[in-house]
């Protein structure tokens, strides 16, 4: 029984007054931020169940997004894939050529 009681002292002596300084504060500080980092995780909202914020406005709307999809599609197929262009029949052949029969005064 004194064994223990002189081992228990020691132990209780090293970790209140040791080489580290006072450990018990120590770790209850590491135990009090811990815990606060938990509480807080735990607080947080769920994680939202849509990639990106189009998703989430088209759900808040009641929209469904392979509409939105179909009606992208739609609207570009119907652009033509290439620009039309009309040119005059005659292309002058020098710049003077399009200034002629102007005045600036």
């Amino acid at each position: 029984m004194v064994e223990y009681v002189v081992v228990l002292m020691f132990g209780v002596m090293l970790l209140t007054i040791g080489p580290g300084g006072n450990v018990l504060l120590d770790l209850l500080a590491v135990m009090h931020d811990n815990h606060q980092g938990y509480s807080y995780a735990s607080s947080l909202s769920t994680l939202p169940q849509f990639d990106n914020l189009g998703e989430y406005i088209l759900d808040a709307n009641g929209e469904d997004i392979t509409a939105v999809e179909n009606k992208l599609n739609q609207l570009y197929s119907a652009v033509p894939s290439s620009p039309t262009f009309e040119f005059p029949s005659e292309i002058p052949p020098s710049a003077t050529d399009l200034t002629d029969g102007l005045s600036f005064f």
